[in-house]
């Protein structure tokens, strides 16, 4: 049995599929609030080969029932782009390390957990930090453990700037719109999340994953040129800084969105995909051109 955490999301639409597809038994463990279950709201069960448990990573007591009698576990979840109810500390570090303890706990064998580029102890967002807290949980853990660490999820900013474009008319780019940042697609993702649970050369290794990498206003030119119009509506580095402080108290979503805008911009938001894409030539690579043309 293998359980997706965050099985509802972005990652965990395209993984568990593939999961399934390969003969995998499969239970995904979510809140059920912002992606609902396949069966509605108020229940959970099984559908289609997979095991649905409605759970909180605030919960000791859901984390042991949702590692219980699994060999391998996947953590796909994310507090980041969580308006309300959830944040990068609960859901990404406290979460994550309360999940990696009931695993272990419970005999677990192999963690694959999703974090990002730029984790690390001393990094400038909060975000980045959670993420590297919660591998450095993993790694004391005594369970063999495989960290993706992704760059920005392609899919999820065409989705912010292409949904702006339609109601807006207004293509938002944070920043100057020139720093490089290297994306990742959710598919290249799943991808490589189903090579790590089946290839034991994988265990015990970090593990950097890009697609692409582009500019912001490479971007917001590919969607204007798809729809044919469009106007890019940039904040400047100045103002995302102010925000990402003044913000905090009454909307922290927003502070951690003008705050990975300025990290950006800075350009440490990119990196070399090319080392892990050379060892694994045969994970697909989804661009950015298929992806916008993929937007409905």
């Amino acid at each position: 049995m293998i359980l997706v955490v965050g099985g509802t999301g972005r990652l965990g639409r395209e993984l568990v599929p593939a999961l399934v597809a390969r003969g995998e038994s499969v239970r995904v463990m979510a809140r059920g609030a912002s992606q609902p279950f396949p069966e509605g709201p108020q229940d959970a069960g099984t559908h289609d080969a997979v095991q649905y448990l409605r759970g909180s990573l605030a919960s000791d007591a859901d984390c042991r029932h949702a590692v219980a009698g699994c060999r391998h576990v996947v953590f796909a979840a994310s507090g980041f782009g969580i308006p309300k109810g959830a944040d990068e500390r609960s859901v990404d570090r406290d979460g994550a390390i309360r999940l990696v303890r009931a695993a272990a706990d419970a005999g677990v064998e192999h963690l694959v957990m999703m974090s990002m580029h730029g984790a690390a102890a001393d990094a400038p967002i909060e975000y980045l930090r959670c993420k590297f807290a919660a591998e450095e949980a993993l790694r004391a853990s005594g369970m063999a453990w495989t960290i993706v660490r992704l760059g920005a999820i392609l899919e999820q900013r065409l989705e912010v700037m292409g949904g702006a474009l339609a109601s807006k008319g207004k293509l938002p780019v944070f920043g100057s719109g020139s720093a490089p940042v290297t994306y990742t697609s959710v598919r290249d993702a799943a991808a490589v999340v189903v090579r790590a649970l089946s290839d034991p050369g994988l265990r015990n290794r970090v593990i950097e994953w890009g697609s692409e990498t582009w500019t912001a206003d490479e971007i917001a030119g590919a969607l204007v040129a798809k729809t044919g119009h469009g106007k890019v509506q940039k904040v400047p580095t100045a103002a995302l800084r102010v925000i990402s402080v003044a913000a905090r108290p009454f909307s922290p979503f927003m502070a951690r969105v003008a705050g990975a805008g300025v990290w950006e911009d800075s350009g440490t938001a990119s990196f070399d995909p090319a080392p892990a894409r050379a060892e694994f030539p045969d994970i697909p690579i989804t661009g950015l051109k298929e992806a916008v043309a993929s937007l409905s």
